[in-house]
């Protein structure tokens, strides 16, 4: 007689389904936080979603996916029934362009453009980092700009009735990086957003490509001067004085003197570029690829006839980028008169109050 031992082995999983759907949920999480970065997520309806309340009628949130994507992307299903438990009519995209809308919609109602921002980065993000991209910021500051001179605004009295600018074309004469480091070329693409009958979207559309060069001694004062004439009439309505004749005044283009002590590389237009609407400037470090950064505008918002950006104001600068920019890095671009023709030295009179020229 004797006892019989058996090797007592790991217990039986029940329902092995149920640990691997554990399994597959807390690696989906970890993915899904991972991408989000510092967005906030949210529990809804038992839920996790990049999603976030910027006011009690205002949600931001990342945009749905399908398939392989719902891996770490907030799954379509999951975000219809949210949106369908709680807002019927539904939405708009994820962090930058989402918070453009959004900051910009803020602004209508009565914020300012740097208030609207401040909100939805805190609200949206967990690092204060909510629209980061310059040239997105710089289209709300366009936006609160035009709703300034509109009325009314905030008081209750309708929906405020903004009035758009007119398209202006601007001559884009000269183009100029300062305080560059390491590199002695840099080409550049210039490209428009152009209207398609019927459609809302605005494809870009290459319009010229080139590139700076270091500026040659003797190069400089003949052909890209620092320079500009502006004629001052007697009253805002273009009339002149009884008892003044109209002024003409030299400056010299001064907004930030410390740059020109840097070396820079140019592009003067021999031809000057006509631009209207928006625009997009981007810098390679070749002919063909090799990004660097790049900046958006629209030419109405240009109030004189220098636009300078520091690299802060530059969108997406990677390391490459960075490497080739000095301290005192800045992107100077010069314009000729609003609604100017082609010919660099024809002024209309309608353009001498407020604007300069060569």
């Amino acid at each position: 007689m004797g006892l019989k031992f058996t090797k007592q082995g790991p217990p039986k999983i029940e329902d092995p389904s149920l640990h691997n759907q554990m399994i597959n949920y807390l690696t989906k999480n970890f993915i899904r936080n991972l991408v989000s970065k510092q967005r906030r997520r949210m529990l809804i309806a038992g839920y996790d979603l990049d999603m976030s309340y910027i006011t009690d009628r205002v949600l931001a949130m990342s945009f749905p996916a399908q398939r392989m994507r719902a891996m770490y992307r907030n799954p379509l299903w999951q975000v219809k029934s949210v949106l369908d438990m709680r807002h019927y009519d539904h939405y708009k995209a994820g962090k930058g362009r989402t918070g453009l809308m959004v900051s910009a919609y803020l602004t209508y109602c009565g914020m300012s453009a740097d208030e609207a921002l401040q909100l939805y980065a805190d609200r949206r993000t967990t690092n204060n980092e909510g629209v980061s991209i310059p040239s997105q910021r710089r289209y709300v500051a366009y936006w609160d700009s035009l709703l300034s001179n509109s009325v009314p605004r905030g008081t209750g009295n309708g929906p405020t009735k903004v009035n758009l600018p007119q398209p202006c074309g601007r001559e884009l004469r000269r183009i100029r990086l300062y305080d560059t480091i390491n590199i002695d070329t840099i080409f550049f693409v210039i490209s428009e957003l152009h209207e398609i009958p019927n459609e809302v979207y605005r494809p870009p559309v290459e319009a010229y490509r080139g590139c700076c060069r270091q500026i040659k001694k003797g190069y400089q004062r003949n052909n890209s001067p620092r320079y500009y004439i502006s004629i001052l009439e007697g009253d805002k309505d273009g009339n002149q004085s009884e008892t003044e004749e109209p002024r003409i005044v030299v400056q010299m283009d001064t907004e930030s003197p410390a740059i020109y002590q840097k070396s820079c590389l140019d592009h003067y237009f021999d031809k000057p570029i006509q631009v209207t609407g928006d625009v997009r400037l981007t810098f390679y470090e070749k002919m063909i690829g090799g990004r660097l950064f790049y900046c958006c505008f629209n030419t109405a918002f240009i109030r004189n006839s220098l636009l300078q950006l520091p690299i802060q104001e530059l969108d997406k600068v990677g390391k490459k980028g960075t490497s080739i920019c000095g301290p005192d890095f800045c992107l100077e671009l010069l314009f000729g008169p609003a609604n100017a023709g082609y010919s660099s030295s024809s002024i209309s009179n309608d353009e001498y109050s407020n604007d300069d020229s060569l």
